[in-house]
């Protein structure tokens, strides 16, 4: 059968779509599947590129990865897609964070299918199968509905990401490389330990190398790394520091890149407090052009941090930005507003932290709460940011010291967290197992 895949490419999930492509370039059986990346920008394009290969194929799998902020976007999308192409010879694949939290939710948004969880084995697996005319449905690691039910089968197994490139040479869909995948810390308001496990996984040395130099050969100039925790890079728990590996992958690294083009620690990746320490720091500096730290404090409250299982003490934060601030670095520090089962004290707290850290030359990089699927909090109340803290927050951006879209992700989430409401009251119509 020719068949194709369409990845519905937007500016949020270029490195997933990076990763599921250099999936399908990793499995022989799939390897030579067409790939297509279709932007979402403009939905007329997009549905005429769609009949343009379902009149070039016989089949072709419309894949969405996406988080919970775009969930009213996706669905509206998707309502209009399925709509105008109309055609039994399109399947409607969903992925990514929400995908897994919320299969059932998903599925009944309209999506055919929705994978759970890592997908580079299961999605190239899906797509051999249906490729094939085999028996998809026995396929570890996804949900459909069938007869009105909703079925999920097996968990998968972790992925061993040495078993797959990061991303696509084959059709120049470079990122930056995932060093490590899984957290132990297991916060209540973030996916990554439930989706990913709390075991941290570590992509090789050897392996991180190659893709280097495939990439920098195919003319990226800057490299940076993808990781829950930048420091935590070779640690066999997650938490304690293995500063031997992290030495390793930076000096072999940097002989490739150049010192100047090489950042660590810096978006799309993070550190966390705990983990800053001298040392760390001087192998940053030592090693990558580095110029600003990414660490996540998140509220200045330690009965909140508690609370929020984050692993770490409101000493810790002092410290880490202090010690990061005196080795030559800035410091962008993440806070979270309108968590759940934050009081006015623990608020005060935050705001006093806050003016510590800015007067010490740290900036604060600000969110809203979103209650994300598969999560502790996931049934929470969206956050909101009060009048008297959105002027606080105003003031501290007007000299320099406070940035972050919290006013448009206050929007997405309440707009998320209506959307999710409405969305459950159609599983009612289906029996789930």
């Amino acid at each position: 059968m020719q068949v194709a895949v369409a990845f519905v490419a937007s500016s949020y999930n270029k490195y997933s779509i990076c990763s599921l492509a250099g999936a399908v370039d990793s499995t022989p059986a799939v390897a030579n599947t067409p790939l297509y990346f279709l932007s979402d920008r403009h939905t007329e394009e997009l549905t005429g590129k769609l009949l343009d290969l379902l009149a070039k194929y016989e089949r072709i799998f419309v894949c969405f990865s996406f988080a919970t902020t775009n969930i009213a976007r996706v669905c509206k999308l998707l309502g209009s897609l399925k709509k105008t192409i109309g055609s039994s010879r399109a399947v409607f694949i969903a992925g990514g964070p929400h995908a897994t939290g919320d299969w059932q939710g998903t599925l009944a948004m309209g999506f055919d299918i929705a994978a759970i969880g890592e997908a580079e084995e299961s999605f190239p697996e899906l797509i051999g199968a249906l490729s094939s005319g085999l028996d998809w449905q026995k396929i570890k690691g996804i949900a459909y509905i069938k007869d009105g039910t909703i079925v999920k089968t097996g968990k998968r197994d972790p992925v061993d990401l040495n078993r797959f490139a990061p991303f696509s040479l084959k059709y120049g869909k470079l990122s930056p490389i995932e060093i490590s995948r899984g957290c132990p810390h297991a916060c209540r308001f973030c996916q990554t330990s439930f989706i990913f496990g709390l075991k941290m996984r570590h992509r090789s040395i050897e392996e991180i190398i190659k893709y280097i130099e495939l990439s920098k050969k195919n003319g990226t100039r800057d490299f940076r790394f993808i990781s829950p925790d930048a420091l935590a890079y070779g640690s066999k728990d997650g938490k304690t520091a293995n500063l031997g590996a992290v030495e390793n992958l930076l000096k072999e690294a940097a002989k490739i890149t150049g010192k100047g083009h090489l950042f660590f620690g810096s978006f799309p990746s993070e550190v966390r407090p705990e983990a800053v320490s001298e040392d760390a720091l001087r192998l940053i500096t030592c090693y990558t052009a580095t110029k600003q730290i990414v660490m996540g404090a998140q509220t200045g409250s330690q009965r909140m941090l508690d609370l929020l299982h984050r692993g770490h003490t409101v000493g810790d934060i002092y410290k880490a930005v202090k010690l990061t601030l005196n080795a030559g670095f800035e410091v962008s520090v993440d806070f979270i507003f309108g968590l759940p089962g934050e009081t006015e004290a623990d608020r005060m707290l935050s705001i006093k932290m806050i003016d510590k850290l800015t007067a010490l030359g740290a900036k604060i990089h600000s969110h809203t709460f979103m209650p994300l699927p598969g999560t502790p909090l996931a049934d929470s109340q969206a956050g909101t940011v009060d009048a008297e803290l959105a002027i606080y927050l105003s003031r501290l951006a007007n000299k320099g010291l406070q940035f972050g879209q919290w006013k448009k992700q206050q929007d997405l989430a309440n707009e998320a967290y209506r959307f999710r409401q409405n969305i459950n009251t159609k599983l009612g119509n289906f029996t789930i197992r």
